[in-house]
């Protein structure tokens, strides 16, 4: 485990290769939990133990419904899923976050200070190769993620990239203390889709809170507009008056929320469109704060 601290912050990561080795999210930004003034604000997936494929913390994925070459790969082929190695096509079936698929894993590097690690991962010998390089640092009061991420391959990359956010301030489950606002407005209609967790959560043009602790998962894709170059979204607890906020650096593409009683994700996409030769730069900001 890795280990950075400075001022009121303390990020522990998991290095690529230890902890969680699954097929859907990113070895290099397993960030497993976030203290401030020592009170922890991450938990797990999975509310009863944390499994080693489950996720956790800050963990992140490139192409949760799009991964590289996947829809041109023949059954019994493999694919790149960035950050994580070469996956096998097992069958037609449409791709599977899910699924753990049979991989070949790819190299990974680091180099580590007191306060911030850079990972390099690296996969050369393939059509859709690619070289990502990401840097965490960390801040009196929060920590950045850096992303650089090259097609050093013959094919283009069309893919997507989010943080998984398991978030729970102070270790507690969601209750009516809990308030997550988005700064564009939220869309109304998406309560009428997907997973919902009865009536227990309550919106209104900025504002998602819930009236008692919710026994059901839920889960609203596209729930907000995207801000560019913004925060977009803070999450509040009231009782113990403190949050923490998520800033990016690019256009969003779309912003999910996802949850159980325990964990509140809202999960921010950067869309990515790199032909042959290119590269892309991208930041996500993590702030910490009292409220009062």
């Amino acid at each position: 485990m890795i280990k950075l601290e400075r001022g009121n912050i303390k990020l522990l990561i998991e290095r690529p290769e230890k902890g969680y080795r699954g097929t859907r999210f990113d070895w290099t930004g397993k960030v497993v939990q976030l203290y401030w003034k020592n009170i922890p604000f991450c938990t797990s997936e999975n509310y009863k133990g944390r499994k080693v494929n489950g996720g956790r913390g800050f963990f992140n994925e490139f192409g949760l419904t799009d991964p590289v070459g996947y829809d041109d790969c023949k059954v019994g082929a493999f694919f790149p899923k960035i950050g994580v190695g070469l996956l096998c096509k097992e069958t037609p079936e449409p791709y599977d976050f899910s699924h753990t698929y049979r991989m070949k894993p790819i190299h990974f590097s680091e180099v580590v200070d007191n306060s911030a690690v850079l990972f390099h991962c690296l996969n050369k010998d393939f059509d859709s190769a690619f070289f990502l390089k990401k840097e965490f640092n960390i801040c009196e009061d929060g920590f950045t993620i850096d992303y650089f991420l090259e097609n050093v391959g013959q094919c283009e990359i069309k893919t997507s990239e989010y943080v998984h956010n398991f978030l729970a301030p102070g270790g507690k489950n969601i209750s009516k203390h809990t308030r997550l606002r988005f700064n564009g407005k939220l869309c109304p209609i998406q309560y009428n889709k997907g997973l919902s967790a009865n009536a227990v959560v309550l919106y209104n043009e900025h504002t998602v809170n819930w009236s008692r602790t919710p026994n059901e998962e839920f889960f609203y894709e596209n729930i907000a507009d995207p801000v560019k170059n913004s925060t977009n979204w803070t999450l509040i607890n009231e009782h113990l008056g403190i949050g923490i906020s998520e800033t990016v650096n690019f256009n969003p593409t779309k912003i999910n929320l996802w949850g159980r009683k325990h964990v509140v994700s809202p999960e921010v996409f950067k869309g990515i469109h790199l032909k042959p030769g290119e590269s892309d730069t991208w930041q996500r900001t993590y702030s910490v704060f009292n409220v009062g």
